[in-house]
């Protein structure tokens, strides 16, 4: 029991002695850390929901899980068209899709402030903060000439490394206002999920005829499209290094 009191100890002097918490507690009204909190409590209230329907043992609760993994690992259509396969409707799986993707931009958006302004977090997003970084700085310039409707437009293009946490932070290069930032960009990534659901939503209706696994198979394909472009990109960044 002692062993278990003071591991439970160390563990709350490690995180009084980490950046970010100190950040919070030095900087309570700071935009990002308000972000921050507001997020990690959508993120905990979805958890709640998924503990309660696991101890419930109502089968929603795996299919919440699922759907948001999917969603989070290999994008937007891959969650929609898991969702739909596993019975959610539309507008399930459109509530559901944007719930996640919304939870995550206000997570990573102030983290990501906090990574470029030298203020490190936590260790192991550094890697992911400095490709996101070294995205947004790419197109910056070319999206900047339309201003807050090429971002827009940007965000809700289905292609790759063209989703909500890289629009925001080209929204930040841009100096834009961080309000007028995420709502630019969570408007044009809730219009994408939109857009991929009521399209989704179609092609089952119309592929009926194939059999019942429709979704199934898009989702195949999805994760597939998803893992190709992580290998492509990764190998393009591999020969540029060369």
């Amino acid at each position: 029991m002692s062993h278990f009191i003071q591991e439970v100890s160390d563990i709350q002097n490690n995180m009084r002695d980490s950046t970010l918490y100190r950040l919070i507690l030095t900087q309570p009204h700071s935009i990002e850390t308000k972000l921050l909190v507001c997020g990690i409590a959508l993120l905990a209230f979805y958890g709640i929901t998924i503990l309660i329907c696991l101890l419930l043992q109502n089968g929603v609760g795996d299919k919440l899980l699922s759907v948001s993994l999917s969603s989070l690992i290999f994008g937007r259509a891959a969650g929609i068209s898991l969702a739909l396969a596993l019975g959610f409707n539309m507008i399930w799986a459109t509530i559901l899709n944007i719930y996640i993707e919304n939870t995550l931009v206000i997570i990573l958006y102030p983290l990501f402030v906090w990574s470029i302004e030298g203020i490190s977090t936590f260790k192991k997003t550094e890697k992911f903060f400095r490709s996101i970084y070294e995205v947004a700085q790419k197109y910056e310039k070319p999206i900047q000439k339309y201003g807050i409707l090429g971002l827009f437009v940007f965000v809700w293009l289905p292609f790759w490394m063209t989703g909500p946490i890289v629009g925001a932070a080209i929204g930040y290069f841009m100096r834009l206002n961080v309000f007028l930032n995420l709502g630019v960009v969570l408007s044009g990534t809730n219009f994408a999920i939109l857009c991929w659901a009521y399209l989704l939503e179609h092609l089952d209706s119309k592929l009926k005829y194939f059999g019942q696994n429709t979704m199934w198979v898009l989702l195949g394909v999805f994760i597939s499209l998803a893992i190709f472009g992580t290998l492509f990109a990764k190998l393009r960044k591999k020969k540029g290094e060369e």
